[in-house]
């Protein structure tokens, strides 16, 4: 080889690996490891048979791929990155298929405006996927904050992306993309009305909406969409419909209570849906709730205080009153007509086999299990029933041992299924 050859092949390179770090980084792709089936095979600059080669590889040695063009393989060798023609190597079936299948296009790459991309994404987060994810990832793009593809795919390089932005825009740095990075990312978009709002299709009145059960903020389910689109139609909810109830629906909750005198505390509970919904309200029922016993449980429910169960197996309710208890409620039936309906839902005596229940009180439904033995201390006198029962809910505990009893809690598994 010639001197000035060689010195055009080094020229070529440099010029080759200048122009490979200058181009954006994009989020890690998966890579799948080949093996040569041939010797003295050329790992190329570019993917054509007419272009430099960097080294020559031989039978046995193994190279990382991270991509196709055409008949070949983009791979990784050694401080090398280039072009091996597909026959030249062998890879697993599997990593053949990724391999073949073709790159997603997002019908938003090409988009060159943030008003171009319609309506605001919702918020979204590390982990998630889908077309809010790829709204996102555009608007960076276009702001300069992200390079690489619109894959839909909330990665390590698009948190990145959003912690820059958050960061430059002077926002709580977090890298989910919450609703304040979303209205200061799209601006007006991040708005939508009854008209505007794709979720909203078909709707134009209270009427046309299911009415939901009760939500409160960290549910995200159909119950709270149509929360959300009933607050649209009345005015309280400007952000797009996203089934989430997070800051900004909590926030319409309380305008909306405040605005029809209700206690304003940003839950949508049983006299907020029944005055959102009117008359139709006569649909409504109840959210299972989740009642953690040692977190909450005692004191949403104290001493004294009376409710209403429904056995969740035959639907029948009877009413009892909270005597006391620490790792559970002991309860008793408030009259003979109730402790009838314990003894009748047990098939015609008392038992201590755990049955799942539903336990309404203060305007929320709670999953729970009792037993209908009397046993122990009784307060009330006249109901027919010689001591009291045991109810519990999420991680109670039993008084004999102190520990959590497997079947209540699986009682309680059952009932979180059930509704009111």
């Amino acid at each position: 080889m010639s001197r000035n050859s060689a010195r055009h092949r080094v020229s070529a390179l440099l010029a080759i690996l200048l122009f490979t770090a200058l181009m954006p980084v994009a989020s890690r792709a998966a890579t799948y490891t080949g093996t040569l089936n041939a010797d003295k095979v050329f790992l190329r600059s570019r993917a054509n048979t007419s272009c430099m080669y960097y080294d020559t590889l031989n039978k046995g040695e193994k190279v990382t791929i991270s991509g196709t063009s055409g008949d070949f393989y983009k791979v990784s060798y050694k401080k090398f990155t280039g072009f091996v023609m597909k026959k030249f190597v062998d890879v697993s079936s599997s990593a053949r298929k990724k391999l073949e299948e073709p790159a997603y296009v997002s019908k938003y790459a090409k988009v060159k405006y943030i008003s171009g991309l319609g309506a605001a994404p919702r918020e979204t987060r590390h982990g998630a996927s889908g077309e809010d994810v790829e709204k996102l990832q555009r608007a960076l793009q276009i702001k300069k904050y992200l390079n690489g593809n619109v894959d839909g795919k909330f990665g390590p390089a698009t948190e990145a992306a959003v912690k820059a932005y958050q960061r430059a825009s002077k926002l709580s740095v977090t890298g989910r993309a919450d609703s304040k990075t979303i209205q200061s990312l799209f601006g007006k978009l991040s708005e939508t009305t009854a008209k505007t709002d794709p979720r909203m299709a078909g709707i134009s009145r209270i009427s046309d909406i299911k009415v939901p059960n009760t939500s409160r903020p960290g549910n995200a389910n159909s119950h709270v969409k149509a929360l959300q689109q009933a607050l649209k139609i009345k005015g309280y909810y400007k952000a797009p419909i996203d089934s989430s109830y997070g800051k900004q629906t909590a926030e319409a909750v309380t305008r909306y209570q405040k605005a029809v005198g209700l206690e304003a505390d940003g839950i949508a509970g049983f006299s907020t849906i029944r005055k959102l919904f009117g008359k139709n309200a006569a649909n409504f029922t109840y959210e299972t709730e989740k009642l953690d016993w040692f977190a909450s449980g005692s004191s949403t429910i104290p001493k004294g205080a009376t409710f209403t169960i429904k056995d969740v197996a035959t639907g029948r309710t009877f009413t009892a009153r909270r005597w006391s208890g620490a790792n559970h409620i002991d309860a008793e039936p408030v009259n003979a007509a109730s402790a009838k309906t314990m003894k009748e839902i047990s098939g015609g005596s008392y038992s201590w086999a755990r049955r799942a229940v539903l336990v309404k009180y203060n305007s929320h439904v709670y999953a729970g299990s009792i037993n209908t033995m009397p046993h122990g201390t009784a307060t009330i006198s006249g109901n027919d029933f010689s001591g009291h029962f045991c109810l519990h809910f999420y991680k109670s505990k039993t008084h004999e041992t102190n520990r959590v009893d497997g079947t209540h809690q699986n009682a309680v598994s059952r009932a979180m299924n059930a509704s009111w």
